[in-house]
Parts: C-alpha cells; sequence; structure tokens
C-alpha cells in the first residue's frame, strides 16, 4: 500500500507551509547578498561567521526535510523531531538577542524581520500546535547546547588573529573585557539550555496527551 494514503492533509499542508518558510530564507539572503554585492560590502569570510546567518541557512535545509518528510512519512523521525527542536530554539534566541541587544531603529529590512522576526515565530508556533512527533529525549539539551557553545568558542579563538567579532558580546578586547563576555556566554548558554528544556517538556506533555 502506498504510504502517502495514510499521511493526513494537515500533515501535508504543514509541509508546504515549511517549505514556503524555507523559500521566505531563500529569498532574504538573495535580496541580502544582492543588495550588499552591488555596494561591494559583502564579505563572505564575516558574513558566515554570524550565527543568525549560520542557523538561517540551516534552517532551509531543516525546513526543507520537515517538507519532504511531511509529503512521505506519517510521522517525523525521532533524529529530525531532535534536529527541529534545537533549530526551533536557536532561531527563537537568535531572535530574542538580536530584537533585545542588537536591533538598531533603522534595522527593519526583509532580511532581518524574516530572520529574526517571522521564522522564530513560526518555528515556535509550529513546534508547539504540531503534536504529531516522536518522542525526544533529554539528551537533545546536550546535543543542542554543543553546537552555539563551539561556535562561540571558535568566535573567540578566531577574533584572537583576525581581531573582529561579529557581536560586541563577544569582544574580550572592549569595554566588557573577559570577565563580562563569559557573563554573557553563561547567560546566553542558559537561555539556550532553557529553551531546549521547554521543547523537550512540550514535546513530551503532546505525548502524554
Amino acid at each position: 500500500m502506498n504510504s502517502s494514503v495514510a499521511i493526513p492533509g494537515s500533515r501535508k499542508l504543514r509541509g508546504s507551509l515549511d517549505i514556503a518558510l524555507g523559500l521566505l530564507i531563500v529569498a532574504a539572503y538573495i535580496d541580502l547578498i544582492s543588495g550588499q554585492v552591488a555596494e561591494g560590502t559583502f564579505t563572505p569570510e564575516t558574513h558566515f561567521a554570524y550565527l543568525t546567518n549560520q542557523t538561517s541557512y540551516s534552517n532551509i535545509v531543516v525546513l526543507f526535510a520537515g517538507g519532504i518528510l511531511a509529503w512521505s512519512k506519517a510521522v517525523d523521525t525521532v533524529l529530525y523531531a531532535t534536529v527541529r527542536a534545537n533549530f526551533t530554539v536557536y532561531a527563537v534566541v537568535v531572535g530574542l538577542v538580536y530584537n533585545w541587544l542588537l536591533r538598531e531603529p533603522d534595522h527593519l529590512d526583509f532580511h532581518n524581520e524574516v530572520t529574526h522576526v517571522a521564522i522564530p515565530i513560526y518555528l515556535l508556533a509550529d513546534w508547539i500546535i504540531r503534536a504529531r512527533r516522536p518522542r525526544i529525549g533529554w539528551n537533545t539539551l546536550w546535543i543542542g547546547a554543543s553546537y552555539p557553545l563551539t561556535w562561540a568558542l571558535i568566535t573567540l579563538v578566531r577574533g584572537q588573529f583576525v581581531d573582529w567579532y561579529p557581536y560586541f558580546f563577544l569582544d574580550p578586547t572592549g569595554s566588557l573585557g573577559w570577565g563580562g563576555v563569559t557573563a554573557y556566554i553563561v547567560g546566553i548558554t542558559a537561555l539556550f539550555l532553557a529553551g531546549i528544556t521547554g521543547a523537550v517538556g512540550i514535546n513530551h506533555l503532546q505525548q502524554r496527551r
């Protein structure tokens, strides 16, 4: 029997939304990079160093994979659900940090609103609403926290050689010093862990229902 028969129409609709939102991120980066190239300000070595950009490019893959799975399987795999939980939290935390610490009054362009507002809201809402997911383990916390911590470590080491940091709170040569940078890393890591804990908790609550 064709497995697609057992796939609910609502799941296919959500899969289509995943693909549409993935394409929206693609459009946002085409708009951003084409504008920077036209102005002569696009620098790949800094562009790909931002956590926003790394997680947003990854979310294109995550959303496309979600769309494909939704149209081909009745339920997501445990691996995909684990990855989706983490990247949902990455998007939400990146959006919170940007809007809380980094946003300037004139930063209302298409790319910023897509990556720092629309995508975090969509992924969070989808994680809360979509109940047909397999149960994920608490090891999701350590899997999820390892990426931003590794990124921060690499950023700090790289910054010593290139004298450039993507965010002020990771610049130990500035007014914060190493103490302030360490405090920010600890605080943001705690935010990631709290978010992933919430994502796993929501998943487990949905399983009990």
